[in-house]
């Protein structure tokens, strides 16, 4: 048992504490503790540009390449190889330990990421508009019997043009790292309508000489 003594109003009080009553304050302080870094860390490997962002020393641009580095080297071993990324020294690793962790390692299925991008590609709105006109004037190609082939691949490159047009709204000149994602993410859409247009031509003129031998046989 040991005796705290203290003054209280001008009169010593003293109070008694077991060891039992010292654990379970020792047990309660760690609890606390805990949790107050529980939602203080920055998980280093599922973090989000605007979690990394915390970080001392951090800022939009690092945090972008953190992210980058880890789509391109996988997760993150270790908070030393943070110190790897472009623009990351050392001293801010250091200075950042007592909120950094691992976190879990969340990997991508690549299955999946490819179905999502080609759906973001075939519901892109500039995507449909220009492949609805192509099978316009490919539906038109073969009702009339007059040549819209060179349209179609016309209207392709048209849309190929647009799209890229779009993304190079969102570029910055003054903020080019930032500005690389918008580029691509237009590039990515852009030439669908290209494929789309040479695609439906080339089929046209396949059914067109299958046609003809046909006729003249």
């Amino acid at each position: 048992m040991r005796c705290v003594k203290t003054v209280i109003d001008g009169n010593q009080v003293i109070l008694t504490a077991t060891k039992k009553d010292i654990a379970i304050l020792k047990y309660i302080i760690l609890l606390l503790l805990s949790a107050f870094e529980l939602f203080a860390l920055v998980e280093l490997n599922s973090a989000t540009e605007k979690e990394l962002l915390e970080l001392n020393g951090v800022g939009k641009a690092k945090s972008l390449k953190i992210i980058h580095y880890k789509e391109v080297n996988g997760c993150f071993k270790s908070l030393d190889e943070l110190a790897r990324v472009e623009g990351i020294s050392e001293n801010i690793v250091s200075s950042n330990r007592a909120i950094l962790t691992l976190g879990v390692c969340q990997k991508v299925d690549k299955e999946v990421e490819v179905t999502s991008m080609f759906k973001d590609v075939l519901l892109n709105p500039v995507n449909i508009i220009f492949v609805i006109f192509i099978f316009i004037l490919a539906f038109l190609d073969q009702k009339t019997g007059r040549n819209f082939k060179s349209q179609i691949v016309s209207l392709g490159v048209l849309g190929t043009f647009v799209g890229i047009f779009i993304g190079l709204q969102g570029f910055d000149p003054g903020d080019i790292v930032n500005s690389v994602n918008d580029i691509l993410v237009g590039l990515k859409t852009a030439f669908f309508t290209s494929i789309v247009g040479m695609g439906v031509s080339t089929i046209l003129s396949i059914i067109e000489k299958l046609k003809g031998d046909t006729e003249n046989e």
